[in-house]
Formats: structure tokens, C-alpha cells, sequence
């Protein structure tokens, strides 16, 4: 109750004096013009949306970010040094569409299944697959040691889930 009549009392103090009327409608209006204005455009898309279509999506940064994050890692080994890393690609990202299977008879027809959106019908993305990595090389500065290789050869391998076979490591001049 004391809360209650605390208010009670700033407001009489409030509506009593015209200096303070004036600040409270200033604050006032200059609170509404924040709120009306902080909202941005309404065309304005946020920074974190997903792409509309495949095509937004670059899948030329997965072999430049796997490198860089390849080379980090394998320069962080023991006697490795300076390395660079270079990863071949069999194919880009793939993108698979969810598809409704309809069955007439002996007749089975598929179709994409579609939503609205603002711009239309669109098909339905089920799943991007990455592209399939197909080889790794790598130049290190330890390169020479048989060591050195082998730790290269295996952390690639755990990694990136590729055969020895499709890794080659070697020297930097």
C-alpha cells in the first residue's frame, strides 16, 4: 500500500507543476519516436536469415574455411611449422528437394512438395549435402621427418574421414 500511495503522491507532484508536465510529455514523445523508429524497414531482411534459394549460398568458402581451419590445426602438431594446405573437391554442394510420392493404380507419379512464401511457390529443401572431399595435400616445413608425415597423414585422415591413400604430405622448400 505504501508503493500505491507513493505513486498516488508523484503524480499529484507531476500534474501540479507545468515544468514537470512539459518533461514528462517531452519524454514521453521521444520515447514513442524510439520505439517507431527501432524497428527498422519492413523490407529489411535480418542478418542471420537463411537463404531463399540454393543459389544464395556459396559453396566455393567450404574448401578455403576447411584449409584454413585444416592448416591451424596441423601447424598447432609438433615439428610441423609452416603448412599449407590445398583439398580437392569431387563435386558442389548438392541439394535435395523433399518429393510426395502419389500412386494412381499402377501408375507412381513424384512431386516436389512446395510452401508459400513471399515470393511464391517454392520447392521444399529436405538436405545440402557438402561437397565430397576427393584429396588433401599438404606442405609443411617438417615435411622431411618420417614422423612428422605420419601425424599429418593421421590427423588428416581422422578429420576429414579420407584414406591415407588420397592424402600427400611433403616438404616446404
Amino acid at each position: 500500500m505504501a508503493l500505491l500511495e507513493k505513486l498516488k503522491e508523484l503524480c499529484s507532484r507531476l500534474t501540479g507543476s507545468k515544468k514537470a508536465m512539459t518533461i514528462a510529455a517531452v519524454l514521453g514523445i521521444a520515447g514513442m519516436m524510439m520505439i517507431l523508429f527501432s524497428g527498422g524497414k519492413e523490407d529489411e531482411t535480418p542478418n542471420e536469415s537463411v537463404p531463399e534459394t540454393p543459389e544464395e549460398s556459396v559453396w566455393t568458402d567450404y574448401c578455403p574455411q576447411t584449409e584454413r581451419r585444416l592448416e591451424e590445426l596441423l601447424s598447432a602438431i609438433d615439428g610441423v611449422g609452416e603448412v599449407k594446405v590445398m583439398i580437392t573437391v569431387s563435386s558442389t554442394e548438392e541439394y535435395i528437394y523433399a518429393q510426395a510420392e502419389n500412386v494412381n493404380g499402377d501408375k507412381k507419379e513424384n512431386e516436389y512438395v512446395t510452401v508459400r512464401t513471399e515470393n511464391g511457390e517454392e520447392a521444399l529443401l529436405k538436405q545440402v549435402n557438402t561437397p565430397v572431399i576427393t584429396g588433401v595435400a599438404a606442405v609443411c616445413e617438417g615435411g622431411k621427418s618420417d614422423r612428422v608425415r605420419e601425424e599429418i597423414y593421421r590427423t588428416i585422415t581422422a578429420v576429414l574421414d579420407i584414406p591415407p591413400s588420397r592424402i600427400y604430405v611433403t616438404a616446404m622448400e
